[in-house]
């Protein structure tokens, strides 16, 4: 699932392709896939403009000309992607956006698991599907967040496995598998200790790590390793420079250790088990 800096990294991408851009037409393959009401979405969205681009978690949200927003979750295998001049939609296309400049926006989706929604407002708890988007944490890449911040929303996960309790967005908003775990190997914490067993200075350490690795990701234009590129159909670079993720038996490049791979929480978390200690650090 693409994690915050490839959502991030998208809505770049999608800014710089469709800022101003004025839609012409919905082309509607799979109605699943728009909420609430997928035929709204061919009555309201012809004439307006995109004239904004933001993210939350890894929500992306497309700001509309007459106030209403675009609301997008890829989730495992959603993509948008960008052709100037149109494009016959592909296999596991499921919307087309047509602009009056000629260009598309297209939905693909393998899994079709990736949602819209069509909202207006600011308040999202009482749309139904985006529960979610109203009880995210904090935004980890925000300068404000902290180990006191940190330690304020894990105060309800204290006896949660601390790659457990990152990985719920209501405790850190857009943190994902890829992330947790380099995160965590950075902060030198390993995934299976308790959220409330860290101190104080191993919280201010894991949150500076976590915006770190989030930074370096968006830097990096995101983590490729199957499904995920930007819109204009590029791979990112980040999986180049990964410590641990998907690392298992390879040398740790800090210690020289073999990297592991353990079971947390029913996903697959790389550590290593010389710099990443399970017992407290005293």
């Amino acid at each position: 699932m693409p994690e915050l800096p490839e959502v991030e990294t998208l809505r770049r991408s999608l800014a710089s392709c469709l800022e101003g851009q004025v839609i012409a037409g919905v082309q509607i393959i799979q109605p699943s896939v728009l909420l609430p009401d997928s035929r709204d979405y061919a009555l309201i969205l012809p004439g307006q403009a995109i004239v904004g681009f933001g993210r939350r978690g890894k929500y992306l949200l497309l700001e509309l000309s007459h106030g209403q927003r675009l609301v997008i979750h890829l989730r495992m295998t959603g993509r948008l992607l960008w052709y100037v001049k149109g494009a016959p939609p592909a296999l596991h296309t499921h919307v087309v956006l047509d602009f009056q400049s000629g260009g598309q926006l297209h939905f693909q989706d393998v899994r079709r698991f990736g949602r819209w929604w069509l909202t207006e407002g600011q308040e999202f708890g009482g749309i139904p599907g985006l529960a979610g988007l109203a009880s995210l944490g904090p935004e980890p890449i925000d300068e404000e967040f902290s180990g006191q911040v940190l330690a304020q929303r894990l105060t309800r996960r204290a006896k949660a496995k601390i790659k457990n309790a990152l990985l719920d967005q209501q405790v850190v908003a857009g943190l994902g598998n890829i992330y947790v775990d380099e995160a965590l190997f950075m902060a030198g914490i390993h995934p299976l200790r308790s959220a409330g067993s860290l101190t104080d200075e191993e919280l201010e350490g894991l949150a500076a790590a976590c915006r770190q690795v989030l930074l370096a990701g968006i830097v990096n234009r995101g983590t490729s390793f199957r499904d995920y590129v930007d819109a204009l159909d590029q791979m990112g670079n980040n999986q180049k420079y990964l410590q641990v993720y998907q690392r298992e038996g390879e040398p740790c490049r800090r210690c020289g250790s073999e990297l592991r791979r353990i079971k947390v929480g029913g996903r697959s978390s790389f550590f290593c088990a010389d710099c990443q200690k399970e017992s407290l650090p005293f």
